[in-house]
């Protein structure tokens, strides 16, 4: 699953997981444009701006910088296209890391997601040592729901956070 001269990347079927670069900028305020896509996200189904798209990029970037983890972008090998996101942040709020993922509509239910949350969890517990995984779901959002529990996540609780009453999940290793 993972690329022993390169840490950072992982394989899943027809897609490889790469660290996040800026030229993926366009295809994440894409990913975020759509209402669908963010309908489960804090926005609540707002669109998310280009220049929100770049500061959250900004974030991952530095995120991989300090923690040697972080998100992946997921590309489809056959086009080289950048369809999705997924990947390990470390959140202050919690204490925790958490798993997240996110795709491009027209590849939902394709089994992507859940590939690419199980690849991030193994290289979160094989490559960065990592003891604990949690995810967090809304409730009325049951495909993430399937992923979370598809990549070995048990419910433990309800929190609320960011605004949100959520669904927690976590995983240890």
């Amino acid at each position: 699953m993972t690329n022993p001269t390169e840490p950072t990347i992982l394989q899943i079927d027809d897609f490889t997981m790469r660290s996040l670069q800026f030229c993926d900028l366009d295809a994440l305020a894409t990913i975020w444009a759509d209402p669908e896509v963010t309908r489960f996200l804090p926005s609540r189904g707002v669109p998310i701006s280009r220049e929100n798209a770049e500061k959250s990029l900004v974030s991952f970037l530095e995120h991989w910088n300090q923690r040697d983890y972080g998100i992946w972008a997921i590309v489809e090998n056959a086009s080289s296209q950048t369809i999705g996101y997924c990947g390990l942040r470390y959140l202050d709020e919690l204490d925790e890391v958490e798993v997240l993922y996110g795709l491009a509509r027209a590849y939902w239910g394709r089994g992507i997601a859940t590939q690419a949350a199980k690849a991030a969890i193994s290289y979160g517990f094989n490559g960065a040592k990592l003891d604990r995984i949690i995810a967090m779901a809304l409730p009325d959002n049951l495909a993430s729901r399937r992923v979370i529990e598809k990549a070995g996540l048990q419910y433990e609780k309800q929190i609320h956070i960011f605004n949100l009453d959520v669904l927690y999940y976590s995983i240890t290793r």
